[in-house]
């Protein structure tokens, strides 16, 4: 793994330096363009602030961070190279070996969570006038899930469109007793960072499921989730978040107690019903 990533990975960072880390992760291009005010500018910090940082993580200076940003995206990969790499690695080649590092993202995953963010998050969802889910690529198969478990349970959920006009048609009607729930991982799509300035405006909850420790530094307001999908170079897997939503979902329902029952109950006698015009 490049140096620089494993600095961010391994390191205490202030709510500060957390930003920067976000800054940098987001847009490393824009980044390296800058020079050392306008970054502290940009992130209201200050230059001997950023200059601390640089030092934090190992190196000299301002101008040897941004060296060493530059190395890492040259070594940025394709999604080919990442999953090439994943099959050539010894402990991933084989079956027993990808579903042992299967094992290991979930572990890390556990390592990080924190169970009061976990209640916090159950606790918004069971809250909320109407629950909708932004997700784009792999991600979208999370949200389908998502949504088909909780609307088992009688809930409210959207799954809004993936941009263009039709995603203001739907956000058009959020308000701040609605919850929005975002699948960003290791970047989030420019349309759910629409969407998070949006919720600004309308003051609704908002629970993101991030592969990026430190995604909402600056967002203290959002419920962030971490799931570990791989190294920023490798094949990104989706045991993790799978794993969490089942989790998330099984502590939904023991929350909602006999509602989730009357409500997958009826659903089952609804198919009972109808099964023979409709087979199971």
């Amino acid at each position: 793994m490049n140096h620089f990533y494993s600095i961010i990975e391994h390191t205490p960072f202030t709510k500060t330096e957390q930003k920067i880390v976000n800054y940098i992760l987001e847009d490393p291009s824009a980044f390296l363009r800058q020079s050392i005010g306008e970054l502290a500018r940009r992130i209201g910090s200050s230059e001997p602030t950023i200059s601390r940082f640089a030092r934090h993580c190992g190196y000299a200076d301002f101008k040897e961070l941004k060296a060493a940003v530059s190395t890492a995206q040259e070594e940025h990969h394709s999604p080919a190279v990442k999953l090439s790499a994943s099959m050539e690695r010894p402990d991933t080649s084989t079956l027993e070996g990808m579903l042992h590092y299967q094992q290991y993202c979930i572990e890390k995953t556990l390592s990080f969570l924190d169970q009061q963010v976990l209640d916090q998050a159950i606790d918004v969802i069971l809250h909320a006038r109407r629950i909708y889910l932004y997700a784009k690529g792999a991600a979208l198969s999370m949200a389908q899930l998502l949504k088909f478990r909780l609307c088992r349970f009688g809930l409210d959920v959207t799954i809004l469109p993936p941009g263009s006009s039709e995603l203001f048609e739907e956000i058009n009607f959020l308000c701040s007793e609605d919850l929005l729930i975002l699948f960003g991982f290791q970047k989030l799509p420019r349309e759910a960072r629409v969407l998070l300035d949006y919720r600004r405006t309308v003051g609704c909850r908002t629970l993101l499921f991030t592969s990026r420790i430190y995604e909402s530094a600056s967002d203290d307001d959002i419920i962030s989730l971490y799931v570990y999908r791989g190294e920023p170079t490798e094949y990104h897997s989706m045991a993790a978040p799978a794993a969490l939503l089942d989790a998330l979902i099984i502590l939904t329902g023991q929350r909602l107690g006999d509602v989730s029952q009357q409500s997958l109950d009826r659903l089952y006698r609804l198919k009972e019903t109808y099964k023979s015009d409709i087979p199971r």
